[in-house]
């Protein structure tokens, strides 16, 4: 029974040892001029793609492969586009909000210093309007939030109770019934601990904020037994963020 949650927790360590070493601020940003392929990339593209290449294989493919030598089915990982609540009209509700809450955050000076990953893109944004923009939100959201939720709320958080309300049906002889109440706590506080970890080097507001939207986005993949409504409101609010900081600082916003 516990040979899951032990090969879960001891891949989701080296990936977030591996992943805090190669990124910034840790990063020594020589390294990754010094990389095949992305090396040669103009001004900051090096560090830019190699945190979107590393949360691709750190955080969702190598968890991915992992969770299918487990025989752990997409949907154990939260990976299941029929969840009810996204056919709510007040969950799409949400998602303006979420895009508003982010652009009030891009306000911040210390967020404005610090997004968007590619300070570059401002300059682009300036000279070749917003399609640049769009290349960029669609590889954060496929190559790092996608990743990250699944990582964070699919592999240590439903993994790990999917791996132990298997292993409960297969050892009682009583019907199985859902993970202890306790066990479910620990692991939305547990996730929580790394994800709001890795984003040490952050402005001071991101990092305090990522404590109460990793319990959030927890509970609710728990609820909801799938990342996607987590995903896609984390991503509207990086959405917002990074948006707002573009747009000002290329003119467009006056």
């Amino acid at each position: 029974a516990w040979i899951g949650p032990i090969a879960i927790l001891s891949l989701g360590t080296a990936s977030c040892v591996v992943f805090t070493a190669f990124v910034p601020p840790v990063l020594d940003p020589g390294l990754a001029s010094r990389l095949p392929l992305i090396g040669g990339l103009p001004g900051d593209l090096p560090v830019y793609w190699l945190r979107f290449i590393l949360s691709f294989l750190l955080l969702g493919l190598l968890p991915l492969g992992m969770s299918l030598l487990l025989r752990l089915r997409p949907r154990d990982l939260g990976l299941d586009l029929g969840t009810p609540l996204l056919r709510k009209p007040l969950y799409w509700a949400l998602i303006p909000v979420a895009i508003i809450i982010g652009a009030v955050g891009g306000a911040s000076p210390g967020l404005a210093s610090y997004y968007p990953y590619s300070r570059d893109l401002v300059g682009r944004v300036a000279s070749q309007g917003l399609l640049p923009f769009l290349g960029h939100f669609g590889a954060y959201f496929f190559l790092y939030y996608l990743p990250w939720e699944f990582f964070f709320r699919g592999f240590l958080l439903l993994g790990i109770l999917s791996w132990v309300d298997r292993a409960a049906a297969r050892t009682s002889p009583l019907p199985a019934g859902p993970a202890e109440p306790l066990l479910l706590l620990a692991l939305v506080l547990f996730q929580t601990m790394p994800s709001a970890m890795l984003h040490v080097g952050h402005p001071l507001m991101e990092q305090l904020s990522a404590i109460p939207a990793g319990l959030g986005f927890g509970l609710l993949a728990w609820r909801t037994r799938s990342i996607l409504p987590g995903l896609l409101i984390h991503a509207s609010m990086g959405l917002g963020t990074d948006l707002f900081i573009v747009l000002k600082a290329s003119g467009y916003l006056g």
